[in-house]
């Protein structure tokens, strides 16, 4: 059973691997689409916490909200909750590409940032999945 789980999660880490390296590749050539960008990487970090879940048995909600997310990896690995902060910032990139009006688009700024909170989060959960 726990071999199904990590051959599950490591399908999850790649396609969150597949949607880091499309924003950074967008980020770096095109020097635009910025609010795709940050959208890109809250879908990563979305399929990293999921995978991180499911390497651990755990279900959790047809949702994506990075936050809940968080709270339910944090169930496992109190360390998690530092990262509250940084999922609430992701978290606005998955209504920002979908509700123009309601929400200011992401410029530059906020894709580099976007950028560098999903390394920080995929980093670490990378990290702990290969201590085990």
């Amino acid at each position: 059973m726990k071999q199904n789980n990590q051959k599950l999660a490591q399908e999850w880490f790649e396609i969150g691997d597949n949607e880091l390296g499309f924003a950074k590749a967008g980020f770096e050539e095109l020097k635009s689409f910025y609010p795709q960008i940050c959208f890109q990487c809250q879908q990563a970090v979305e399929k990293y916490l999921k995978g991180f879940l499911i390497y651990h048995r755990k279900s959790f909600p047809k949702i994506h909200d990075l936050t809940q997310l968080t709270k339910l990896c944090s169930k496992i690995d109190k360390r998690f909750l530092k990262f509250l902060k940084e999922t609430d910032i992701l978290g606005q990139y998955y209504l920002t590409s979908r509700y123009p009006l309601e929400y200011r688009p992401a410029g530059k700024f906020e894709a580099k940032q976007a950028l560098q909170i999903a390394e920080k989060i995929i980093y670490f959960i990378r990290n702990e999945v290969s201590k085990k």
